[in-house]
């Protein structure tokens, strides 16, 4: 099973729903996808990362996911919600972040519905 991607162009969203064992060319396939669409966004956007069916991600993913962080925020991500199933997750989800050195709002959650709604209420914090 590949990777979801789901632009959800009135809130300026950028969705995506990990497999619980994506593949190296399922990731490939993603790297590709999800950058081009990036770049086809312009402007400020925020992104919806749930991750809460992936069991494992292999460590030398962590590296080609952080550098996909970076290169999203100079395209203009300016928020950043993860959903996570368990600590495991939550902690290569905060990895991730690190590695990338975001300098954006980004925060874990454990169900959608908070993490949009965070998104959506930037002046909530």
């Amino acid at each position: 099973m590949p990777f979801q991607i789901i632009v959800h162009q009135p809130e300026r969203i950028l969705e995506v729903i990990y497999p619980p064992q994506p593949t190296t060319a399922d990731l490939d396939d993603y790297l590709a996808r999800v950058r081009e669409i990036i770049d086809g966004l312009g402007g400020d956007w925020s992104a919806l990362v749930d991750q809460s069916q992936l069991r494992v991600m292999p460590s030398q993913w962590v590296a080609a996911m952080a550098k996909l962080n970076a290169y999203a925020q100079l395209k203009g991500m300016k928020r950043s919600a993860r959903i996570v199933s368990t600590a495991a997750s939550g902690l290569q989800a905060w990895r991730m972040t690190k590695q990338a050195m975001l300098n954006i709002p980004a925060r874990t959650f454990e169900s959608r519905p908070e993490a949009l709604h965070w998104l959506q209420n930037p002046d909530e914090e």
